[in-house]
């Protein structure tokens, strides 16, 4: 399934902008990189695993949707599947995922991964589902009642 408005309007995803509260870039904002926009926003692109994350209006296939957040931090909105969201979401130890821009085969559910739980993005692959590897690092709570045990 290319990637479209359909998927990209989908409920499911305007929900996660509305509770992250980030609007489109607008015109002028288009194609600039994430650190000079404002915070708020959101775009899609083609480089999200580069430093710069330039961000468009209109999704092109294999784009991510990438939200600045309130702070500043970013995250990277796309889909895994749902035993990499239960480690995502469980923050206990560190893991390689594989992020997809839309849904692919068992990578059905929608997340968002801020910047602090990102060690490493690889470059995105240009097949079967176009993802990106993402090295997740545990949640920052999880890592501080360790060190307290």
């Amino acid at each position: 399934m290319a990637q479209d408005q359909n998927v990209t309007l989908s409920p499911e995803r305007q929900a996660l902008r509305a509770r992250n509260q980030v609007r489109l870039v607008r015109p002028e904002e288009e194609g600039s990189g994430i650190r000079r926009l404002p915070e708020g926003v959101y775009g899609f692109s083609s480089a999200a695993s580069s430093d710069e994350i330039p961000l468009f209006a209109k999704p092109v296939y294999g784009a991510f949707e990438v939200h600045k957040l309130a702070g500043g931090e970013v995250a990277w909105i796309g889909y895994v599947s749902e035993s990499d969201y239960q480690r995502l979401e469980k923050g206990g130890e560190p893991f390689d995922m594989d992020l997809y821009p839309e849904p692919y085969g068992e990578a059905a559910r929608l997340v968002s991964v801020p910047a602090s739980r990102v060690d490493r993005r690889k470059p995105q692959a240009r097949e079967k589902g176009m993802p990106m590897r993402v090295e997740v690092a545990p949640r920052i709570e999880t890592m501080d009642l360790a060190a307290q045990a």
